[in-house]
């Protein structure tokens, strides 16, 4: 089973940051609100907890504290930049998908079959725990949808890197 120095660093970012960006392209695209984006936070931080402490070992060093810190510093320096909501939103699905697929090319050379099909059902979990954990359009909780256009047309293009299938 691969480890963090099987990669070179590019690669492991890659490994390492796809995950969380994966969960804020998916939140960006729904307008949830203030209570929507901490449901979105909560369903995250649980898909990521769930990880680390799951049974594979490279999710495992993934999501180690450090790893979780260096991440989030990365992301905040790529979208430092952007103020314009429209414009955050397109830079988040931007660098999700090219994360994502420089994580499974990474993955299928220097990884199992079974390193790759967790990696993808960890992100596949994350982006549909995020899209479902709170309704879009609603007034005060009542009415709206579970996953909104947005969040269905990122699951789309998620799913087309992944060869999976989301809802």
């Amino acid at each position: 089973m691969p480890n963090r120095n099987d990669f070179t660093a590019e690669q492991w970012q890659a490994l390492r940051n796809a995950p969380q960006l994966v969960a804020l392209a998916t939140a960006a695209a729904g307008n949830s609100g203030l209570f929507g984006s901490l449901s979105e936070g909560m369903a995250t931080a649980s898909a990521i907890a769930g990880a680390a402490r799951g049974e594979h070992a490279l999710l495992r060093e993934i999501f180690g504290k450090d790893e979780i810190r260096a991440a989030q510093e990365q992301i905040r320096g790529l979208l430092k930049s952007v103020s314009d909501k429209s414009l955050l939103n397109a830079q988040l699905q931007q660098s999700a998908t090219e994360s994502v697929a420089a994580a499974l090319a990474a993955l299928s050379i220097k990884g199992t079959a079974e390193d790759i099909d967790a990696y993808r059902a960890l992100l596949q979990g994350v982006a549909e725990r995020v899209a479902k954990a709170s309704t879009e359009g609603g007034f005060l909780g009542f009415g709206g949808e579970r996953v909104s256009e947005g969040e269905r047309q990122f699951l789309s293009k998620l799913d087309s890197i992944l060869g999976t299938r989301t809802a």
